[in-house]
C-alpha cells in the first residue's frame, strides 16, 4: 500500500484535456454518468428558476444536462482553458448557450461573489482539489443563504493500493480520495448544516464496466491521441485491482448533500 497522492490541481486539469481519458470514461467524466447527475440535481431541488454552479465542470457535459432537463441557468466552472472551450461549443450545437456559461476559475479561489448560487454541485472532483476545507469554505460563500450543495466523490476506508496512486488513480477519482469521516467533518467545519452522506457504489461499477468496454475495442489501429500513456501501465491490472479495492470495502463512491444554513 501506498500514501494518498498529493492533489495537483493543474496536473488533473490537463489529464481530463487528454482525448483518450475523454474516450474511456465518456462525455461524462465521472462515475454514474447523467443518471447520477439527474439524481444529485433533483435531490438539491433544481428548478427552472435556479442559478446552478457546476465546480470542475470538465466538458460541460452536466451543466448541459440540467439546463435541457431542469431549466435551471447553470455556470461551469474550471481550470482547463481547453475543457472550457470544448464545453461552449458543445452548448452552442446544443442550442443551450442563453442558459449555460463557461468560466476559467480555481475552486479554492472561486471567481464569483458572495450569496450567487442557489446550489452548487460538484462531481467526483473533490478528491482532486489540494485544499479540501478551502474548496468547501469557497463553495459555501457563493451559495445564497438556504442555498444547498450536492456531491459525489470517491471515499477511502483504508490507504489506495500503489496501482491505483498514479495518474489513472487520479482518472478515475481514486487518488487522493478523504475518509467518509474527515468529508462529513469538513462539511460541518465550514457551517453546513443537514448534512447527509449515501453510498453510491453502482456509479463505480458501471464505470469500471464502461471503462473496460472501451478498453476492448481500442487497438493499434486507434489514431495516435488515442494511445495509452506508458506511465498508466497496465489499465486492465488498474481496474482489476480497483474492483477488489471497492469489494474489500477499501473504498467506494459517495453523494452527499448539505444546506446552508438560512439567515
Amino acid at each position: 500500500m501506498s500514501a494518498v497522492a498529493p492533489r495537483v490541481l493543474g496536473c488533473c486539469s490537463e489529464l481530463y484535456e487528454l482525448p483518450i481519458v475523454d474516450y474511456l470514461l465518456g462525455q461524462s467524466f465521472h462515475p454514474g454518468g447523467p443518471r447520477l447527475t439527474r439524481q444529485l440535481a433533483s435531490t438539491a431541488l433544481v428548478g427552472p428558476k435556479s442559478e446552478v454552479l457546476d465546480v470542475a465542470c470538465g466538458n460541460g457535459n452536466s451543466a448541459r444536462i440540467i439546463a435541457a432537463d431542469f431549466g435551471a441557468s447553470v455556470t461551469g466552472c474550471d481550470f482547463s482553458d481547453i475543457n472550457l472551450q470544448r464545453a461552449a461549443v458543445a452548448s452552442r450545437s446544443a442550442k443551450l448557450e442563453a442558459s449555460t456559461s463557461f468560466v476559467r476559475g480555481n475552486a479554492e479561489q472561486l471567481p464569483f461573489g458572495g450569496k450567487s448560487f442557489d446550489v452548487v454541485l460538484c462531481e467526483c472532483s473533490l478528491c482532486l482539489f489540494e485544499n479540501l476545507n478551502a474548496a468547501l469554505a469557497e463553495i459555501f460563500r457563493v451559495l445564497k443563504a438556504g442555498g444547498r450543495v450536492s456531491i459525489s466523490d470517491f471515499y477511502l476506508n483504508a490507504p489506495v493500493p500503489r496501482v491505483l496512486d498514479g495518474l489513472l488513480g487520479q482518472a478515475l477519482c481514486v487518488a487522493g480520495a478523504d475518509s467518509i469521516d474527515t468529508l462529513r467533518c469538513a462539511f460541518s467545519a465550514v457551517g453546513f448544516e443537514y448534512v447527509r452522506l449515501r453510498k453510491a457504489n453502482w456509479a463505480l461499477t458501471e464505470m469500471i464496466a464502461r471503462v473496460r468496454r472501451n478498453l476492448a475495442v481500442l487497438d493499434t489501429a486507434s489514431p495516435a491521441d488515442l494511445t495509452l500513456p506508458a506511465s498508466w501501465g497496465d489499465p486492465a491490472q488498474t481496474l482489476a485491482e480497483l474492483e477488489r479495492f471497492i469489494h474489500s470495502e477499501g473504498g467506494g463512491y459517495l453523494v452527499i448533500t448539505a444546506q446552508k444554513p438560512p439567515e
